[in-house]
């Protein structure tokens, strides 16, 4: 980090702080924010509960209800999820707004008397110091299952950024914190479901797999050579080519898997180079999808493929395994590949991965996975396609 940018943090962590703690001129009426910072496997997990937001917050009855997101995030969910029309979408560079001070004031400005309630439906820093910045006369906000302990600005905001802090139990996955936090807000009937992608046509005829050798931080990687090995299973095992996907700053994992194959030819690289769309057309139509928490998983799950996730315990639950309240005639939920460790929901409680974990915070800082994720074998992961793939085949 430059001191350019040390120093707009810095600044526009005091300037929220200070926001937040004034006491006069609360704004009341009948908007709503949804502050959604996350990214696009966070956005496939929300779009159930959106449907609910909307019946919670009627325009019948004078409510206004609009989501800013991310915008490529927002480009994403608009191109492959069912959203609630009764919403009002709108984009918001949350990067830039923890490192542009101009910029902060001016998004600040735009939504600081806007709306009377604020919801913030998963923590992080961007979206705290946005709500804590905020005059609504109301902050709702789902944090996490531990207090943040550690670095002291997170911890700040994740105390102060709210007027109420729904806290789920630790062994809730996501779909059932936004349920705790639907029914905190009054809806008490709303059961958590799996996400549904809007329908796409096949692009790739006959059989194949799909593969995310990336995440969005090393920490949640699986070692590259043991994709590359698990690839090569795939297609002499089960004749299936391997389709690799993921976004732009995943390719290099892609490239590097590609390297160390036995079959290259047999393996075909999207990564990066899809639209969000045809991304979502590629998964949904796969017969298998294997690979670490990302994006391209929670894909798989709302289009209802067959899938593998590969993951830490870092947010044990959080993500996965995948739970719902009810399931649904086609609904299949992934397999998950998780090994338990003493230092579990390290990143809950630390922010980061490996927090309290002196090796596996030096693995992390040389780009090398979670100690957790290090744990999972090539053995285990050749278990659980051959149970799948042999399970839906009969």
């Amino acid at each position: 980090m430059n001191i350019k940018t040390l120093f707009n943090r810095s600044v526009i962590a005091i300037d929220a702080y200070l926001r937040c703690k004034r006491k006069h001129r609360l704004t009341e009426n009948r908007n709503v924010l949804i502050i959604f910072q996350q990214a696009f496997g966070d956005s496939v997990v929300l779009q159930d509960s959106l449907i609910r937001y909307a019946a919670l917050y009627p325009r019948s009855k004078g409510y206004h209800l609009k989501l800013i997101a991310q915008p490529s995030v927002l480009s994403f969910m608009k191109e492959n999820l069912s959203l609630p029309a009764e919403i009002e979408y709108e984009a918001m560079d949350f990067k830039r707004f923890l490192a542009d001070y101009p910029y902060y004031r001016k998004v600040v400005k735009q939504y600081d008397a806007y709306a009377g309630t604020a919801i913030v439906p998963g923590t992080s820093l961007s979206a705290e110091i946005l709500s804590a910045a905020l005059n609504a006369k109301r902050k709702v906000g789902l944090v996490r299952c531990f207090d943040v302990k550690s670095p002291f600005v997170m911890a700040t905001f994740a105390q102060i950024a709210y007027t109420e802090r729904v806290k789920p139990d630790k062994s809730e996955m996501m779909l059932q914190r936004h349920r705790r936090l639907l029914h905190y807000l009054g809806d008490t009937t709303y059961k958590a479901s799996l996400p549904k992608l809007l329908p796409k046509d096949r692009m790739i005829e006959g059989k194949y797999a799909v593969m995310c050798p990336g995440a969005s931080k090393s920490e949640k990687c699986w070692p590259i050579e043991r994709f590359a090995e698990a690839a090569d299973y795939l297609i002499e095992q089960y004749k299936l080519p391997v389709h690799l996907c993921g976004g732009a700053e995943e390719k290099r994992s892609a490239e590097q898997m590609k390297s160390l194959v036995k079959h290259p030819d047999h393996v075909i690289d999207h990564t990066g180079k899809t639209s969000f769309s045809d991304w979502s057309a590629i998964i949904q139509h796969a017969d298998l999808v294997l690979g670490n928490d990302s994006a391209t998983l929670h894909i798989a799950v709302a289009g209802r493929a067959k899938s593998i996730c590969i993951t830490g315990v870092y947010d044990k639950y959080q993500f996965f395994p995948y739970q719902a309240d009810h399931l649904e005639g086609n609904d299949i939920l992934p397999v998950t590949l998780m090994r338990d460790m003493p230092c579990e929901w390290c990143r809950t409680k630390g922010y980061d991965a490996g927090y309290g974990n002196p090796s596996c915070t030096a693995r992390i800082k040389a780009g090398k996975c979670a100690e957790c994720i290090e744990a999972v074998t090539v053995e285990e992961v050749k278990t659980a396609i051959d149970k799948l793939l042999r399970e839906f085949s009969k």
